[in-house]
């Protein structure tokens, strides 16, 4: 797919992600602006977050991040990471920069992560303010499964939601499926909205390009001595019960397994710390790896939760999956795991049947299992064409195959 710019202007993109929970946010917009870069010659942006982590990651060329204060999911409630904080000063005056940054930036298209109105609602003045007083176009973009829907509708209704869809955006970018759309029509808002179909997105940048060479599974060795088993926490900030189960597990089954476990940068320091100090067990630990996918394609399986991005990057490598979802507060993950397991490509563990001998159960089951072949996701490249449409600036877009509603 290739777009090229004829007018010869810079074009201007800026992202936010309200990041308040895991990396999940923060690498789904870092991988959808990689896309946009390699289909739109002159682009510039900025990526606003909320997230402590961002400097773990490059932001790409021509991109700049613009920090907010963090503000962190506990449970069903928030609160600034700044312990000696007030959560009503900060959201204040993350609303307030949030008006400011976009105002001076002006750019020529807006993407807004999963939440309509931004978190609590902090975004609603400066979405108001670029539909008066500029022309840029907005959208929101959304990820295959939100919540049950009931709790969707609740959330949305309290933050004035459906004004936001009707009135406020331009698009919305659904990254999931037709199935996943006919849920979201149902939600506040919805169907008044222009809503575009993307598909899921994969694993971004190099690794796109080079996975799309493969016609099935990617090729490992079958003749090790022991399989490889990854296990993924996410941002790590709810992964300690999956973790230590599984360490349990290496400690009394000793099965004849090579592990890799990736804590997350969230993951409970104390926890880590007495991990890697008591390491008996001879699991190689890290506490962050940047590049997730390619560490799924070292191994025979992976074992993680089913937050969106792991779960469409164990699909787009081709992997055999464990996965032992969220429940709480979300059922988000839970809901994409079912999923996951209705298709048959993924054992899935309840986090309340999580036990030593249940983990070691499905991984056997598991790894007894054929490699499933790979699903070429390209969520973002469809979305980077539809920037461009939607950016109208004399734009030519190759004849690459949509996704579109």
């Amino acid at each position: 797919m290739s777009i090229l710019l004829l007018k010869g202007s810079m074009v201007r993109i800026a992202f936010y992600s309200h990041d308040t929970f895991g990396l999940g946010h923060l690498r789904r917009c870092l991988k959808l602006i990689q896309a946009i870069r390699c289909s739109i010659r002159d682009v510039e942006g900025l990526l606003i977050t909320g997230s402590p982590w961002a400097h773990l990651f490059p932001c790409p060329p021509g991109f700049e991040f613009a920090r907010l204060p963090p503000i962190v999911k506990r449970g069903p409630g928030y609160q600034p990471q700044d312990k000696g904080a007030d959560l009503t000063e900060v959201l204040a005056f993350r609303e307030r920069r949030l008006k400011a940054t976009l105002r001076d930036f002006r750019p020529d298209l807006l993407v807004v992560d999963n939440v309509p109105c931004g978190l609590k609602g902090e975004m609603l003045d400066a979405l108001r303010n670029l539909r008066e007083e500029s022309s840029t176009k907005c959208v929101l973009a959304l990820r295959d499964v939100l919540d049950r829907p009931e709790r969707v509708v609740q959330e949305w209704s309290a933050v004035g939601a459906s004004e936001a869809l009707e009135s406020l955006y331009h698009e919305v970018w659904v990254f999931g499926d037709e199935k996943d759309l006919a849920e979201m029509v149902r939600l506040p808002g919805m169907s008044a909205a222009r809503l575009r179909v993307c598909g899921r997105i994969g694993l971004g940048g190099e690794l796109d390009r080079e996975a799309r060479g493969h016609k099935g599974a990617l090729t490992r060795n079958t003749n090790r001595p022991q399989p490889r088993v990854l296990v993924s926490g996410g941002g790590g900030g709810d992964a300690d019960s999956l973790v230590t189960t599984y360490v349990e597990m290496l400690r009394t089954r000793r099965p004849e397994i090579t592990s890799r476990i990736v804590l997350g940068p969230d993951f409970p320091h104390t926890t880590s710390r007495e991990l890697i100090a008591n390491n008996g067990f001879k699991a190689r630990i890290d506490p962050f790896v940047s590049d997730l996918p390619q560490a799924m394609r070292g191994v025979d399986l992976v074992v993680a939760m089913a937050g969106y991005n792991t779960t469409c990057e164990i699909e787009t490598v081709g992997q055999r999956a464990v996965l032992v979802p969220r429940v709480w507060p979300r059922e988000e993950q839970l809901l994409r795991a079912r999923k996951q397991e209705r298709s048959g490509r993924a054992e899935v563990l309840h986090p309340s049947d999580l036990t030593p001998e249940s983990l070691w159960t499905s991984i056997r089951a598991c790894l007894a299992r054929p490699t499933p072949q790979r699903i070429d996701h390209t969520g973002a490249q469809n979305a980077a064409l539809h920037a461009a449409v939607l950016l109208d600036q004399g734009l030519i877009a190759g004849q690459a195959g949509m996704e579109t509603s």
